[in-house]
């Protein structure tokens, strides 16, 4: 009897230590990464056919997942398109698993003709792995050099 009880006993402790050590964690991240957009700055000036280098540091207690880049026209109206048109430009960047702090360093070739200058927005759209996402945006100049005020 003795014996029994003292299996049934170990069983118990190790039952209990078992369902204790579970896989299944009940905390959900539901913070958002952060952006610090280190380059370029708001407003500024850039001529058709540079490049513009894109600096962040990308941050996330837990883990990152991807940085969307992204520039569009922001012109208002809608314009029929003519030989030249407003440039956008899309990329997605894959951020290497397990990481929690990543520099972006992202090099975009402006066209170096074919596109209306203007006002363009600069965005940053950054996902960490739980799903959470921030976004930052900036607005820069894309001049012809030629263009004279």
């Amino acid at each position: 009897m003795k014996n029994s009880i003292l299996k049934y006993t170990f069983v118990s402790i190790a039952a209990l230590f078992i369902s204790s050590c579970s896989d299944d964690d009940t905390t959900l991240d539901t913070t958002k990464p952060e952006i610090n957009l280190i380059s370029p700055k708001d407003e500024a000036h850039f001529h058709l056919g540079d490049d513009v280098l894109i600096e962040a540091i990308l941050k996330d207690e837990t883990e990152l997942s991807t940085v969307k880049v992204e520039i569009h026209s922001a012109s208002d109206g809608h314009q029929h398109k003519t030989a030249d048109v407003n440039w956008e430009y899309d990329a997605e960047i894959a951020i290497p698993a397990g990481t929690k702090e990543y520099t972006l360093s992202h090099k975009v070739s402006i066209p170096a003709e074919g596109i209306k200058d203007g006002h363009y927005h600069l965005g940053l759209f950054l996902i960490d792995k739980a799903g959470n996402q921030t976004q930052t945006f900036i607005e820069i100049d894309v001049v012809d050099e030629n263009h004279e005020h």
